[in-house]
């Protein structure tokens, strides 16, 4: 292993429960009864992506800008003050530095959401770059996100991990050759078996993790 290449949401912290009830509480506050196949219709899409999709469907009388920097809103409290990291995380990320094991950020969350959580949970310090959706105008269900991030790192895929909780996440990393740690997540247990037949490693935490095994 030389390097890794993590998730942030559902992986490092403790946060898809917010993602999976966001559009519907967006839409309840703009007088919008969410229909029951929502959740399903946008979890492989950016906030982006998805204030696209809602104002194209409901016929939401504004930009899929402004979309996007009201939903922002609901979620710049948690980011900044609510979400903590997931178990056993920053040990990890200690171990993997000691190592000398280069790391990097690769989440659908945009840019300044990704940051307000990294600095108050101080592991910005730990990665080597941010790679969203957003600064790379492709979504994470491409192998090109992930094969940007091999290109920017200069490594072998066989050489690099990725961390991820979200099956078609890991279908695009896994068809660039890269090596995936599953990781649990509330989130993806109706994915839970599909994901153990694709991942090299399972995990419920990062307690299970052996650094040195990779």
């Amino acid at each position: 292993m030389k390097a890794a290449i993590f998730d942030l949401d559902g992986t490092l912290i403790d946060s898809m429960w917010l993602w999976k009830e966001l559009a519907n509480k967006y839409l309840l506050s703009i007088g919008i009864t969410p229909p029951e196949d929502l959740r399903e219709s946008l979890k492989e899409l950016s906030l982006l992506e998805a204030c696209n999709y809602m104002k194209d469907r409901f016929k939401i009388q504004k930009t899929a800008k402004k979309i996007n920097s009201e939903m922002e809103d609901i979620l710049s409290n948690y980011y900044a003050k609510e979400f903590q990291l997931k178990p056993y995380v920053l040990d990890t990320l200690r171990k993997l530095k000691e190592k000398n094991i280069r790391m990097c950020l690769a989440t659908a969350t945009e840019d300044r959401l990704v940051l307000l959580a990294l600095d108050r949970l101080e592991i910005r310090d730990y990665f080597e770059f941010i790679q969203t959706c957003n600064n790379t105008g492709l979504g994470k269900w491409q192998k090109e996100f992930f094969q940007l991030a091999i290109d920017r790192l200069q490594i072998d895929p066989e050489d690099i991990w990725v961390f991820e909780d979200a099956l078609h996440c890991i279908i695009s990393a896994k068809k660039c050759g890269l090596n995936v740690v599953g990781i649990y997540d509330d989130s993806a247990i109706e994915d839970m078996d599909s994901i153990k037949e694709l991942v090299d490693i399972y995990i419920k935490d990062f307690s299970q993790l052996e650094v040195e095994s990779l």
